[in-house]
């Protein structure tokens, strides 16, 4: 009886030290102003599109009124050439003009109740890649056949490349993409997470300069139908790789309680927000 009376006592002690210790703190910020946010990703096989949006006080606690801006007026340019306005879309501002390998874009966005910004895109070069598949290699434990995709990336010495790789194969039976969710001692998978997408994420520090292959088991029965599998390989710049790396881990991290702040990178002039350049080497294996 002693035991539950101490625990009683300490646990009232306790609880009224830890609200005598709460004390309210007044902020004296200055007044906040919004900026135009851009996110987008310039890709080779697709029309240019950037989303727009502003930012908020972070301790705004709701927000009804939306972030999406509308009435913005894009400009798209390819070096100094102007190539046209974009029009909103599905939340998105698009532009039908798909980027080439080693050019540079520009996007500039305003409104009248924002400063006006813009972001400049350098496009990856080209690498050469290729891929293919063997639908039967040898057997597993069962004693069925194990087939194998194989890819080939011929990287350039001249620059430090990074990449990010996705393999989906096709049900036929309901005419869906599943990310290929493969095992492998390959060294640029074993230092790398798989993100939720299930692609992977490296760079060229094992292999610069020259020809890696990759080669994965595919057990039987995973891919039915045609097509089989499609290979997206998608060059980044370094900058553009650290900022996934960022975003994805913060993602991940929601769950937990407490987090550290996440500083982003931004190439956006006068605002917020990433707008990259990928280049993206896609293979459909059937």
């Amino acid at each position: 009886m002693k035991t539950v009376y101490f625990k009683t006592t300490l646990f009232i002690l306790i609880s009224l030290f830890v609200t005598s210790c709460e004390k309210e703190v007044e902020l004296n910020l200055p007044p906040y102003k919004s900026k135009i946010v851009l996110i987008g990703e310039f890709n080779n096989f697709e029309t240019m599109s950037v989303n727009v949006g502003r930012s908020i006080p972070v301790l705004t606690p709701v927000d009804t009124t939306g972030f999406a801006l509308e009435n913005v007026t894009i400009k798209f340019y390819e070096g100094n050439t102007l190539l046209g306005n974009g029009s909103f879309f599905n939340n998105q501002y698009v532009f039908n003009w798909r980027p080439e390998a080693g050019k540079t874009y520009t996007i500039e966005a305003s409104h009248p109740d924002f400063t006006s910004v813009k972001a400049t895109v350098k496009m990856p070069n080209a690498v050469a890649f290729s891929s293919s598949y063997k639908d039967s290699i040898g057997i597993d434990a069962e004693g069925l056949n194990i087939g194998e995709i194989t890819l080939n990336i011929n990287d350039n010495r001249a620059e430090k490349n990074y990449y990010q790789l996705l393999i989906r194969y096709y049900n036929a039976s309901i005419n869906e993409w599943f990310p290929f969710d493969f095992s492998s001692n390959d060294i640029v998978f074993l230092n790398n997470e798989k993100y939720d997408d299930g692609s992977y994420l490296f760079g060229d520090k094992t292999f610069n300069g020259t020809l890696k292959t990759i080669k994965l088991n595919v057990p039987f029965g995973l891919a039915m139908g045609t097509p089989k599998f499609e290979i997206s390989l998608k060059s980044i710049d370094a900058v553009y790789y650290e900022y996934i790396q960022k975003t994805s881990r913060d993602d991940q991290n929601l769950s937990q309680a407490f987090l550290n702040p996440v500083i982003l990178n931004s190439n956006v002039e006068n605002g917020l927000g990433f707008v990259a350049g990928v280049l993206n080497r896609r293979d459909t294996i059937r």
